[in-house]
């Protein structure tokens, strides 16, 4: 296949009016899908529609993807404009802060269960409803830092989703097998997004974490726009039932290293712009 089998083809994004998911929306409009965007500020939908919409056929709907019933209305919102999904992308989820996980508000790790491992479970739910039905489709879920097990500090809790998030998908091939259904799990590794260029950094020890986070940023951040393209093209030239793809390999660091040193040398390096927001450490009270 090539990408010519995006052409006309109907994806649904959840969390795309901004940041990845809005990259992925660029992509799969130039690619010639019809897009369904998601997100939970309707401003913020209607702000992407109309920034997409030159690009090609692309329409919203909020979605709070912690909420199940939410994510059902998006699945009929596309079916009833399109009349199929034939693509479904779980993208939603975010990393809350960064710093040591004992010294993170529990509160947060229970609300980036909900939105990136939930709102992964009721997107495949919802997705998988309508495509089984045909008995095609491709379902992807966005893996992150965690995924592959190794350690992620210092968004250990954010990894530890990432990692369910894998478990989840491997698990879940499994169960489609035959089914007719694509499934893709795709790493995009560190990308320049909000998330990682305004981070909540956690106590003393997590300022200590993130002291060079700015070389750790020109070093690894990737382009979203770049990542995107990339997942489209595997979108369109997958062969097998089920593939997990990541951009960031084992030599991604030293090729990294020597970019840098070349920029360095030609004096063309540049630190991408961050803000850090500083957060004191949550102290639970007990006796």
């Amino acid at each position: 296949m090539t990408t010519k089998t995006i052409k006309n083809r109907v994806a649904v994004i959840t969390g795309s009016t901004r940041g990845f998911g809005y990259a992925i929306a660029e992509a799969l409009l130039k690619a010639g899908a019809a897009v369904v965007i998601s997100g939970r500020s309707q401003d913020a939908l209607t702000k992407a529609i109309t920034s997409l919409e030159s690009l090609g056929i692309v329409k919203g709907q909020t979605c709070d993807v912690r909420n199940e019933a939410q994510v059902y209305a998006l699945a009929r919102f596309a079916i009833q404009s399109f009349g199929r999904i034939d693509i479904w992308v779980n993208n939603a989820g975010y990393s809350s802060s960064a710093g040591l996980m004992l010294e993170t508000n529990p509160q947060e790790a229970i609300d980036m269960f909900l939105a990136n491992d939930m709102g992964t479970l009721y997107g495949c739910q919802a997705a998988l409803h309508f495509m089984t039905k045909r008995r095609e489709g491709t379902l992807i879920n966005i893996y992150g830092n965690g995924s592959f097990l190794r350690p992620a500090s210092p968004t250990g809790l954010y990894g530890a989703t990432k990692a369910w998030v894998a478990s989840f998908t491997r698990s879940l091939a499994q169960e489609v097998h035959g089914s007719g259904i694509t499934l893709i799990g795709y790493s995009p590794g560190m990308l320049l997004t909000e998330m990682l260029t305004n981070p909540v950094v956690i106590g003393e020890r997590g300022k200590e974490m993130l002291k060079r986070y700015s070389f750790v940023l020109r070093l690894l951040a990737n382009d979203p726009q770049k990542a995107a393209q990339k997942l489209v093209e595997n979108i369109a030239n997958n062969q097998k039932e089920f593939v997990e793809y990541r951009i960031f390999r084992p030599w991604t660091i030293m090729l990294s290293l020597v970019r840098v040193w070349w920029e360095d040398l030609r004096k063309t390096g540049k630190t991408p712009e961050y803000t850090l927001r500083y957060q004191d450490p949550y102290r639970p009270e007990i006796e």
